[in-house]
């Protein structure tokens, strides 16, 4: 969350900001300032439309209210303050939270350059003043030019037709109408329609790209995507999560992600292309490796022990050895604790490919990647599939051709 203006009065404007609160509380269903509501330990919200405008609102509270006050400071202020205040005054002004709050209520989505993290702590600080330090929340949001187009297979890509718009409706501010989306509609409820029009056998988990044309509150047509996700139900828009600080909520900046086919295969290349362990890596189809065990083939890490045993022979000769380290452990067990400590590292090394422009800290706030994948195994105390999560905190960004540096912290068996 910014601090721009809160900086500038000495905590005014967030005193402001909570005394002028009761007003908007019933944006959110079943909440108001008499409830008072506590342990709020974790909960999820949805944006509705009229959120956005009452975002637009708090933040111009917060800076007008701060330019008024700065404003009286003035008329008795001497010359060497005077010139002090005019220019806390022109950064207020200047502050792009401030200049596009407008734009983002009247057209209700945020994009990779108008960030939600900017904007939805205003939401919340006047909606859920009560909660306990430590408390969660997941905010799901409209959010349009922003996400990993290049998890999504060019099969779950949509670029909309005037038929697809038809499909929608043709009235009067319907998609139908002039082919295109507008900020008078609730566009994704359409989209959702479309998706599950398109894709009638969708499972949870599953993520799409729409691209489309907006006409927005400035009069100007212009090409959007959005990355949906379903959820079993609907297809939901992004979803981020913030913490409650005991005073305010600020933006929580982890990265969490769910491996997919794409990832895998990073993973590979990044075997067949290191000279050193290039050798684990299956020579002809090119789409798993047996080192740590990532494999496109499958979209999983196997620690399948018969994949690691000297067993190619004809056209498409392995090695005689192909893991001596492995080969030389004697029980089943053993061989695979050895897979599970290498996977550490390997998950380590798909972070720095993964997020390249990754930094350690985001508004002060350390990053954490919580990042998990699917591993398939047999001996040891278990087997089967599972997912597993690995967290790693980024301690230092790319630098001179280096890449970004991720301390472990932990990982475990998720859901």
């Amino acid at each position: 969350m910014k601090k721009t203006f809160y900086s500038l009065i000495s905590g005014l404007a967030f005193v402001l900001l909570l005394s002028s609160c009761s007003k908007f509380n019933d944006q959110f269903d079943g909440l108001d300032a008499k409830t008072a509501i506590t342990n709020l330990a974790a909960y999820t919200y949805t944006l509705v439309d009229a959120d956005y405008t009452t975002i637009a609102t708090a933040v111009n509270k917060v800076a007008n209210d701060s330019i008024t006050l700065l404003n009286n400071q003035l008329k008795t202020a001497s010359s060497a303050d005077s010139i002090v205040i005019k220019a806390n005054i022109a950064r207020i002004k200047a502050d792009s939270t401030y200049i596009n709050a407008n734009y983002v209520g009247a057209n209700k989505f945020f994009n990779s350059k108008l960030e939600a993290k900017n904007y939805v702590t205003y939401l919340l600080n006047m909606n859920y003043i009560y909660a306990d330090k430590a408390s969660t929340m997941n905010a799901i949001y409209n959010v349009v030019d922003k996400g990993d187009t290049l998890s999504v297979p060019a099969t779950s890509k949509f670029n909309l037709t005037a038929d697809d718009y038809n499909l929608m409706g043709q009235g009067a501010n319907q998609p139908g109408q002039y082919d295109n989306m507008s900020n008078i509609m609730p566009v994704l409820k359409y989209l959702d329609t479309f998706l599950k029009l398109k894709c009638p056998y969708a499972v949870a988990g599953d993520v799409k790209m729409v691209t489309y044309l907006f006409y927005d509150s400035n009069k100007a047509t212009k090409k959007q995507y959005r990355l949906l996700t379903f959820n079993g139900t609907i297809w939901s828009a992004v979803a981020e999560q913030y913490n409650f600080i005991g005073t305010e909520w600020m933006y929580d900046p982890t990265v969490k992600m769910t491996m997919v086919k794409s990832d895998y295969q990073i993973m590979v290349d990044y075997v067949l292309a290191t000279p050193e362990i290039a050798i684990f890596a299956h020579p002809f189809y090119k789409n798993e490796e047996y080192y740590w065990g990532f494999a496109s083939r499958y979209s999983n890490v196997s620690f399948r022990l018969s994949y690691r045993n000297p067993y190619f022979t004809g056209t498409y000769v392995q090695p005689v050895t192909i893991d001596p380290e492995l080969n030389a452990l004697t029980t089943t067990e053993a061989k695979v604790a050895l897979m599970w400590s290498r996977l550490k590292g390997g998950m380590e090394k798909f972070a720095q490919l993964r997020y390249p422009d990754a930094v350690p800290q985001v508004s002060g706030i350390d990053v954490y990647y919580k990042l998990t994948t699917l591993v398939y195994y047999v001996g040891g105390t278990g087997g089967g599939n599972e997912n597993h999560e690995y967290v790693f905190q980024c301690t230092a960004p790319a630098s001179g051709g280096n890449p970004p540096t991720f301390k472990y912290i932990s990982d475990k068996k998720v859901n």
